[in-house]
């Protein structure tokens, strides 16, 4: 090894013994400070200025762009890419991260409370040098002339050439179009670690380069340009030998939380269409490959994830944009998180905005759908052209332009023709799902006893429900018997199309009850009205919620007092709730009472499940749920379902050995949804058993957004097919003429 001395140790020698970076000039500062001019000369008016770029601009573009280690490795590996690697290997200690990680935090954690540091700061907190992280490619690597004049230069816009045109847009040898631009990736490593060594060596040569970049030198540095990187070089070894491995060391705590998985996810998302055989990526010896999904349906028709369909954008006149696109569809059920769906744009191979729904409308025809929709965009040429149209994070596009703004509007219709079009093969392929299922025929059986209008109407609502839900899914099982067995009454379309809360859907459902069964009109509209406002508080309570009331005093009661007052927003049974915030003691003994049971020993506990409801049904056990919840201002953990389900088995427990009642018990655990790249254990736990739970669970975790998206969502196809209801059939004979009093009356009265 040789060694090459330079400023730096200099540097580090006066970083060391507390001293500033430059040495002060030999007059004292004061209020009147001088400075040197251009030449050198003292003056107190200089001719002009030097521009100075301080060390700590390196720490603020790493960690502000590159705060989590799964951002940073996806810098590095497209850095590969572009190096014409054929494997990129990542090495992470996991066990001895997280080690590190409890003992670091718990040792920062003692300092705060001793007053010693600033606890926001513990989200910084390094771990030992000896815990690192390692990246390591085949690709070309960098000779010294390469790490000075290529790496190290900040914003080095890679494409441009002598004459300040991008026309360099491919790799090294011509055979990739490259993915790096701007020249700032070289700093990802300060998002996730303080010091970062590089070790490079290329093809031909017989030595390796290695150098540090260490965060806490240059960021002391006044003027960057001061800074020299210590370079020493390791001699002897074959020509053949080629690439780069880069080391992550003082890894920051909290960038580091995320487990091999979630990381493995950041990378799959970040590319696409790069084959193993052109770059393979692994974790810790595990390839990460392609997610093969199985969509139930695909838009356009023929276009499949390895097989894009293709498209031109016009462009206001100016251009044509070539673009390539699939919109697909998860099957029932498997609804994705908000963060993942929608649409994904990339170029060159690689993320440049996404996943989002940009401006679709929220209130066209099976929006609902949009839970299980993912769109991929290719549009390569957005990016090979003089003009940058990424932002620099790759989380959106500049759209103040018509380039970017004829994109989005494509991939919006494109968006809105799949919704429609996925719509339309529900309806196609629901009749063949409904015959293969002996619930669905069963219900369908059951309304041949139903007459006129209430019989075409009640299979209609079963059929919609099919389609949004499938005959075999629980949604289907709850609800079919509802609209068979009450269908005459009407107060049970009341509740099916409890989510039906603009004036003109309102209007028509109204109509539609008055044809199925003698209600009062006004009846019907004040219940709706109420449970429109019901929806209206919640989406005030979650709109207050996301900003800083969430943490205020108060906001779980006017939650609980909300679900209290609207229970269906739980679910559509529900009219009223048995107990509110009662001990357990209380709960057996209105228990006992509504099941007829005139004597019982009360249940000795003071715990307090926070809503009971009990269901009657004379053809089956009575159904009890427990509904508990929990403040929106912390995020759910397991102890907070062990909590439920105690409740859940000591009722239980009550009816069968006090009361000698056959009882089902569910529960509901409504609350602020963890993280799911939580590291936290207990949330972590949650998350597992709830993704292990299924259809048939006695028990449901749902936080509050969901449950407003899932009491909208629920019903949406039926207010659909009741206004197709009436727009195919007048009802004419349901009002007498003049005489009655119209619902678009009633509206405007009761406004």
């Amino acid at each position: 090894m040789q060694s090459r001395p330079g400023a730096t140790e200099r540097l580090l020698e006066r970083h060391a013994a507390g001293l500033p970076s430059r040495p002060f000039s030999g007059h004292h500062q004061s209020m009147n400070d001088q400075t040197r001019d251009m030449r050198g000369t003292v003056t107190d008016r200089p001719s002009a200025f030097p521009l100075r770029i301080q060390g700590g601009m390196l720490e603020a573009l790493g960690i502000n762009m590159y705060s989590t280690i799964g951002k940073c490795l996806v810098e590095f590996v497209a850095n590969a890419y572009d190096g014409e690697a054929k494997r990129v290997e990542i090495t992470i200690p996991v066990e001895g991260i997280a080690k590190a990680r409890q003992e670091a935090r718990a040792q920062a954690k003692r300092e705060v409370e001793e007053n010693l540091r600033d606890p926001f700061t513990v989200l910084l907190t390094p771990l030992p040098d000896d815990v690192a992280i390692i990246i390591e490619d085949n690709g070309h690597g960098m000779s010294p002339h390469d790490v000075e004049t290529k790496f190290l230069p900040i914003n080095r816009k890679r494409r441009l050439d002598d004459e300040g045109n991008e026309t360099r847009l491919t790799s090294e040898s011509g055979a990739r179009k490259v993915m790096g631009r701007k020249g700032l990736g070289k700093l990802a490593g300060f998002g996730a670690a303080n010091k970062v060594v590089i070790r490079t060596k290329r093809s031909g040569e017989t030595y390796a380069t290695t150098f540090t970049l260490d965060d806490s030198i240059i960021r002391s540095a006044e003027d960057m340009a001061d800074v020299e990187i210590p370079a020493s070089y390791e001699d002897g070894l074959s020509t053949d030998e080629q690439g780069t491995r880069i080391t992550l060391s003082s890894l920051k705590s909290d960038a580091v939380r995320f487990s091999t998985r979630v990381i493995a996810d950041a990378i799959r998302e970040a590319f696409y269409g790069i084959e193993a055989a052109e770059l393979a990526i692994s974790i810790n010896d595990e390839a990460i490959e392609p997610e093969k999904i199985d969509y139930e349906f695909v838009y356009p028709e023929g276009a499949t994830v390895d097989d894009l369909a293709e498209a031109e954008i016009e462009v206001e006149g100016l251009t044509k944009l070539p673009v390539r696109y699939m919109v697909g569809f998860l099957p029932r059920g498997q609804n994705l998180p908000v963060s993942k769906r929608g649409a994904r744009i990339y170029c060159n191979g690689r993320l440049a905005a996404g996943p989002t729904m940009f401006g679709l409308p929220t209130g066209m025809h099976n929006f609902h759908s949009q839970s299980y929709m993912q769109s991929i965009v290719r549009a390569d040429a957005l990016d090979q052209h003089g003009i940058d149209l990424v932002n620099t994070n790759r989380t959106q596009l500049r759209e103040d332009n018509e380039i970017v703004g004829s994109l989005i509007a494509f991939v919006e219709e494109a968006m809105r023709k799949s919704l429609a079009a996925h719509a339309k093969w529900r309806e196609a392929a629901v009749d063949d799902e409904i015959e293969k299922s002996d619930t669905a025929k069963r219900m369908l059986r059951l309304t041949n006893s139903l007459e006129g209008k209430a019989k075409t109407s009640a299979k209609k609502l079963l059929r919609a429900l099919a389609v949004e839900h499938g005959p075999d899914s629980k949604e289907f099982n709850e609800l079919a018997p509802l609209v068979v067995e009450s269908v005459n009454a009407g107060e049970v379309l009341l509740r099916l199309s409890e989510m039906g809360h603009d004036p003109k859907s309102i209007q028509q459902i109204a109509i539609n009850l008055a044809e199925l069964a003698e209600i009062e009109k006004s009846d019907a509209l004040k219940i709706y009205r109420g449970r429109r406002n019901g929806i209206n508080a919640l989406l005030k309570l979650i709109r207050e919620g996301e900003g800083e009331l969430w943490k205020k005093k108060g906001i779980e009661n006017r939650l609980h007092n909300l679900l209290k007052r609207d229970p269906w927003l739980i679910k559509a049974e529900y009219s009223r709730y048995l107990t509110s915030d009662e001990r357990l003691s209380n709960v057996s003994t209105a228990i006992a009472e509504h099941l007829a049971v005139d004597k019982a020993a009360k249940l000795d506990d003071p715990t307090r499940p926070d809503l009971v409801f009990v269901l009657s049904d004379t053809d089956m056990p009575h159904l009890i749920t427990i509904v508990e919840l929990k403040s929106p201002s912390l995020p759910l953990n397991h102890d907070h379902l062990t909590q439920l389900k105690k409740y859940m088995a000591k009722v239980a427990t009550y009816c069968q050995n006090e009361l000698h009642r056959s009882v089902t018990v569910h529960g509901y655990l409504i609350g602020a949804m963890p993280d799911e790249k939580t590291t936290n254990d207990d949330e972590r736990l949650l998350l597992s058993e709830m993704q292990k739970s299924g259809p048939s669970s006695d028990w449901l975790v749902i936080g509050v957004r969901a449950l407003l998206e899932r009491a909208q969502v629920s019903h949406a196809s039926v207010i659909q097919a009741l206004e197709d209801d009436i727009k195919n059939e007048r009802a004419d004979d349901a009002f007498d003429g003049d005489s009655a009093e119209q619902p678009s009356e009633l509206l405007e009265a009761g406004a």
